[in-house]
């Protein structure tokens, strides 16, 4: 029997993880054909900022050139209208009545996958492939029994681990004006440059002009850290978007420039770039929301009774996949599984560490490492 795969995304742009996952399932299942079908509109990404699908497919046909089994669809570009999979997943088996289907989707995919429409359409129809990803905060294992259970499903499970590479970190990266080095193919790359897609808004542009390569990168991570929270953190996209942005927009900058800009005495010299930062977003930015200046004013520090959005950027700041420090992966291993608990163990495991290299504790950090110690936190 004809074993054909089916792999569907926004791929806003598709970048090298997606090249790599589908070589694995090819191999991995002996697929004859992998077809991959970029979405008119995904209803788990609607409101998102996509580009045109003609983009999109151009780019797919780079991405996977020389992949001898990948053929490019756009059944639901014509289509149009939000794109169902168990839609795609029909009209793939009226087109092939005699193969068997492979539908190749992330892990985290399970947890909602009740959500889906008409989820037992696409599980009688075709077997679930599965992947994974590192830092997922789930259990692979009990989701794939309950979605075998509930719907009768045929799971499957790739050999391939995705990493912190995605279409979202290749949108940062190109509007902080950083290169997409093994985040996408150079002719992907190239035909982004050419086309002048995902291009930076102001904000974006006045943040590439206050920051060094190195740090707009680390900034790249921090957004792309935070996106990835946003759900578990109960926070909206946009706002953690750009509160990430900002947060360390006066990183570099002397607060003796600024005559308007004051800083209490004692502020230790690390701190003050918080503080400033929130100056500038208020008076240069000309941003209101109090909440993203807050975000802003707070990521270094902390302090007590923080909103979600200030907990999401201190948190992203802390353990975005650059950071390397003794006991960060614990740490991000505690936020991804419980955001909230998560949080207060790195508010005090961050004080800790503090006090016991001698710096200077700020009380900010202290108060904050207080506010937080108590059931969610495990001495």
């Amino acid at each position: 029997m004809v074993k054909i795969g089916i792999f569907g995304g926004t791929f806003n742009p598709v970048q090298l993880e997606h090249v790599e996952m589908v070589k694995v399932a090819i191999k991995e299942l002996n697929l004859d054909k992998m077809v991959v079908v970029p979405t008119f509109v995904s209803p788990h990404k609607q409101g998102e900022e996509v580009v045109n699908g003609k983009y999109r497919v151009d780019m797919l046909k780079l991405a996977f050139e020389g992949v001898n089994q990948v053929e490019i669809s756009s059944y639901e570009l014509e289509k149009g209208g939000v794109s169902y999979t168990y839609e795609t997943i029909l009209y793939f088996k009226n087109l092939y009545p005699n193969a068997e289907l492979f539908y190749l989707m992330g892990s985290d995919m399970l947890e909602n996958f009740p959500t889906w429409k008409n989820p037992e359409i696409i599980t009688k129809n075709a077997n679930l492939v599965l992947t994974s990803r590192l830092g997922g905060g789930f259990d692979d294992n009990a989701l794939t029994l309950a979605v075998k259970n509930l719907y009768n499903a045929n799971v499957l499970k790739i050999s391939f681990v995705g990493k912190m590479a995605s279409s979202t970190l290749a949108r940062t990266l190109r509007k902080l004006s950083l290169p997409l080095t093994n985040v996408c193919d150079e002719k992907v790359y190239n035909y982004i440059l050419k086309n002048n897609l995902y291009a930076p808004d102001s904000v974006y542009e006045f943040v590439t002009k206050m920051l060094t390569e190195k740090r707009r990168y680390h900034t790249a991570m921090v957004i792309a850290t935070a996106l990835k929270l946003c759900k578990s953190a109960g926070v909206d996209k946009k706002k953690a978007e750009l509160a990430a942005l900002l947060h360390d927009v006066a990183k570099y900058q002397n607060a003796e420039l600024y005559p308007e800009f004051f800083v209490e005495k004692g502020v230790p010299s690390s701190v003050i770039h918080q503080f400033l930062g929130a100056h500038i977003v208020k008076t240069i930015l000309k941003i209101t929301d109090v909440d993203i200046v807050n975000a802003v004013k707070y990521h270094t520090t902390g302090r007590p009774n923080m909103s979600n959005l200030e907990k999401l950027i201190f948190i992203a700041d802390l353990i975005e996949p650059t950071r390397n420090f003794t006991g960060v992966e614990k740490l991000r291993e505690a936020v991804f599984n419980n955001f909230e608990s998560g949080f207060a163990i790195s508010v005090n495991e961050l004080y800790k560490y503090l006090k016991n290299s001698g710096e200077t504790v700020y009380h900010l950090t202290k108060d904050c490492a207080e506010f937080y110690k108590g059931e969610n936190y495990d001495k």
